[in-house]
């Protein structure tokens, strides 16, 4: 009776377990471990205004977005003029925001800030827009901070002179540089999971970009299984290239090293021809990361209310890494 017993208990120990292996089996793996920041805004790289194309402008277009984060976002209201120049294409239909504004007047001027063409040197009088030309690396944590602690008044709108619409200066703004010739890779990558964590967009600047002609497979972010991140090989014929880095994937706590395929930028590439997220791994041909870390409210100038309104981000739950 007990032998029978012990029998039965055995055979049912073993149909549960084998019945929890199948399950074990057929339930999805987990997605990598990451964080993200949502709602940086994803404006590409202006191909025409009016007076041929703007090749080389990767720079402050990625500049542009990232200011575009912090005045929807972050609330730094004025942070742009939100106006265009007068060669901008027609206006997408969202006045008082960045896709109002900073898509057209602030990827623009930010070029100047940024001296993208050397656009400062040219003239007199100075072309406009300069239409070619690239940004040096040396110029960007530089004309991102020029452009937020500038102010103006752009009197070509309104209906008299001297009623445009007023650019508010922020003269407090804070930033610094990861250049990969000045700061060891595991040092960058702890800054740079560090702002993104916080919910600070980056500038980062890699040797070349990826090659979009070639998909090789998306990837989801553990506790963002709505957002698709691509993934391409890199394309070395191209040139250096600018993007907002809006995410991270750590596959595996701790860094592991440059081209251990464990760490990932996720970044906005400002090109039209892939999707909002590109997964770009963490090797020799990163070159420099630029980060705002602050831009403080100007004392003549009350802040949007962020009240009761949460950051727009999500971050994967602890319980689940």
């Amino acid at each position: 009776m007990a032998s029978g017993t012990l029998r039965k208990a055995h055979w049912l120990v073993t149909l549960l377990f084998c019945a929890a292996v199948m399950w074990v089996g057929a339930e999805p793996a987990h997605a990598v471990p990451g964080n993200l920041i949502l709602q940086v805004p994803d404006w590409n790289q202006p191909s025409n205004y009016g007076v041929g194309g703007y090749p080389g402008w990767c720079g402050p277009t990625a500049g542009g977005n990232l200011m575009g984060y912090w005045e929807d976002v972050m609330g730094c209201a004025g942070l742009t003029d939100q106006q265009a120049f007068s060669m901008s294409p027609p206006y997408p239909n969202t006045p008082g925001t960045w896709q109002q504004g900073l898509y057209h007047d602030g990827m623009i001027e930010m070029g100047w800030h940024m001296n993208t063409g050397n656009w400062q040197n040219q003239g007199p009088p100075p072309n406009f827009p300069p239409n070619a030309g690239g940004t040096s690396t040396a110029n960007i944590l530089p004309g991102l901070l020029g452009y937020a602690q500038a102010s103006w008044t752009d009197d070509s709108y309104g209906p008299n002179p001297g009623t445009g619409i007023v650019k508010t200066a922020y003269p407090n703004a804070t930033g610094y540089t990861d250049n990969v010739n000045q700061v060891p890779a595991a040092q960058m990558w702890a800054n740079y999971t560090g702002e993104i964590d916080a919910g600070r967009p980056v500038q980062c600047t890699f040797d070349h970009w990826v090659d979009t002609t070639q998909p090789l497979q998306t990837v989801q972010l553990d506790g963002f299984p709505q957002e698709t991140i691509e993934q391409y090989p890199w394309d070395m014929s191209v040139d250096p290239h600018c993007v907002v880095g809006v995410g991270y994937i750590d596959m595996t706590a701790g860094f592991q090293g440059l081209g251990a395929a464990d760490e990932y930028f996720v970044c906005q590439d400002g090109w039209g021809t892939t999707g909002q997220y590109v997964a770009v791994p963490l090797d020799s041909l990163w070159e420099q990361n630029d980060y705002v870390t602050d831009v403080p409210e100007p004392a003549t100038l009350a802040l949007l209310a962020l009240a009761g309104t949460a950051l727009m981000r999500r971050r994967r739950r602890d319980a689940e890494a």
